[in-house]
């Protein structure tokens, strides 16, 4: 691949399908919902290979509409599609899809006529095109409506396929309508799970998973994604999740008992647990910055940092371990494999403090200033110089009880140290003050009932399938329920520390669950 044609793919998201896969999806389309639209519309239409295998596969196509912002693809593909016989039925247009008037041509579309919506919209995120300056943007706003943090950090972050899909639906809303689109599953998940949020309803939905490997040498999870609009406004509440080679039925997402599950399925079984978490979780540091800011131990009993160099640093004060999502392989974990330079102890406080304290770690920041005043978030602009995020004083707690965010399996590690142990923000955790209240959640959290409780509202196929959302979710009170004291004993007993809890202490833990002053045991 050209030097030139993988800047295209990073600009445009441009993942052109094969024609013979076009050609499978329309067979499916035909086969499983027996299809036959008289109009078709491909946005983003590239190569124009979904325009070609819809006019071959679907005989009652009466006029093919297109849309493309690439001069070269539009050329190329009006050519060759008019050169195959397709003239007389062709309805191009050069156009930003974020930017285009649709009713240039939806008057002339019957809303009773059938319609098809088919392509493979770009597949990146806004924060990646921003990354590169790419013009390929749509209009700057913040359109999931975050609030906060939220809208400027990873909540602000959406794939652009999302925001083109979701423009489609809106559009033709109240057409007799069947949109579908190649994309990744996480653009699904999202429709389904915010649909109350817009003024339009799917009356069905559903997703057939393929090998994106296989089909565009990129390794993500996807999906074909088809939803029918239809002419009345009742929305579905579930999707259908099958193998796009077998039609096999794996299972349904989407909304059950008013809680929106991964495995709806499954939702019977775990709403008992299903509820609000009495602790609040928290999301690890983020400094955005690994090579300055993370450290590893050296032989000398110094650090090293992602350059090579070899650091005295005093430890405890603005240099802490630390834990990654990779460390969390245990129960238990005392000791690090590396530390992290913490320079507040709240958001926004003042970092000047740190020349005056620790010089030798102020010198050390100051030798990389340029770096770290280079970080891209804008969360770092208007505050103090070398500043992180993601802290505050749980941060310094002593007990921990933590959890990767990325791994499939759910693991949940306490988390302690003489000195407080830090999780970076690929991590969440829960803070204590008491060992054995940490040592009780971690048994509680590791139980099956819990992560059965994970596994059906989780989606194990996104990047990072357990975040705050998901884990506040686990009514610890309601899980206590299916979980006896013995079992919490006999974990908290198997741990590296042998703890060995009472029963006093595993009651006066769930009554201040209950937000109850602690009180003798049931037993008492």
């Amino acid at each position: 691949m050209t030097v030139r044609a993988k800047a295209t793919i990073r600009e445009f998201g441009d993942y052109q399908t094969p024609l013979a896969f076009a050609r499978l999806v329309c067979t499916k389309l035909k086969d499983a919902y027996k299809l036959s639209p008289a109009v078709i519309l491909e946005p983003t239409f590239g190569a124009g290979n979904f325009i070609e295998g819809a006019l071959v596969e679907f005989e009652n196509i009466q006029t093919a509409y297109g849309v493309e912002v690439n001069n070269g693809y539009y050329e190329a593909t009006k050519k060759r599609l008019c050169g195959l016989g397709f003239s007389h039925k062709l309805d191009l247009y050069k156009g930003d899809i974020f930017s285009f008037d649709f009713s240039r041509f939806k008057e002339r579309i019957s809303k009773k006529q059938n319609l098809l919506i088919i392509g493979n919209p770009p597949w990146a995120t806004n924060s990646q095109l921003s990354a590169i300056n790419s013009q390929n943007l749509p209009i700057k706003g913040n359109f999931k409506e975050h609030k906060g943090i939220d809208a400027i950090t990873g909540k602000g972050n959406f794939d652009i396929a999302e925001y083109i899909i979701l423009r489609l639906l809106g559009e033709f809303s109240g057409y007799n309508c069947t949109l579908a689109m190649l994309c990744k599953t996480i653009v699904a998940k999202n429709i389904i799970r915010d649909i109350d949020k817009y003024n339009f309803g799917i009356a069905k939905a559903d997703m057939f998973l393929f090998n994106a490997n296989d089909v565009f040498g990129v390794s993500c999870d996807a999906a074909l994604f088809v939803a029918k609009l239809g002419l009345d406004t009742s929305a579905s509440v579930a999707c259908n999740v099958y193998d796009f080679y077998t039609n096999v039925k794996e299972r349904q997402f989407g909304w059950a008992n008013g809680a929106f599950y991964a495995n709806a399925l499954m939702s019977g079984i775990t709403a008992s647990i299903d509820g609000h978490c009495p602790f609040e979780w928290r999301q690890g540091i983020k400094h955005d910055c690994s090579k300055v800011m993370e450290l590893n131990k050296s032989d000398e009993d110094k650090f090293i940092n992602g350059f090579g160099d070899e650091l005295d640093l005093p430890v405890g004060q603005f240099v802490f371990p630390l834990v990654k999502s990779s460390d969390i392989k245990t129960d238990e974990i005392t000791k690090t494999r590396k530390h992290v330079v913490v320079t507040q102890k709240r958001v926004n406080s003042d970092t000047s403090i740190i020349m005056q304290k620790e010089r030798a770690v102020w010198e050390y920041l100051t030798r990389f200033e340029g770096l770290l005043n280079a970080r891209r978030s804008v969360i770092y602009k208007k505050s103090p110089k070398f500043s992180v995020f993601g802290v505050g004083d749980y941060s310094f707690s002593k007990y921990k009880v933590g959890i990767s965010g990325f791994y499939k399996e759910p693991k949940f590690a306490l988390i302690t140290g003489e000195i407080p142990i830090m999780l970076d923000d690929t991590c969440y955790f829960l803070n204590f003050h008491k060992i054995e209240d940490a040592i009780i959640t971690v048994a509680l959290l590791n139980s099956e009932r819990c992560k059965q409780f994970l596994k059906s509202v989780a989606f194990l196929d996104s990047k990072r399938p357990y975040t705050k959302e998901v884990l506040k979710r686990i009514d610890i009170l309601k899980l206590s329920e299916s979980v006896s004291y013995e079992y919490v004993l006999e974990y908290a007993l198997g741990m590296k520390g042998c703890y060995n809890i009472s029963e006093r202490q595993y009651y006066d833990y769930l009554n201040s669950c209950k937000g109850f002053p602690c009180v003798a045991s049931k037993q008492n």
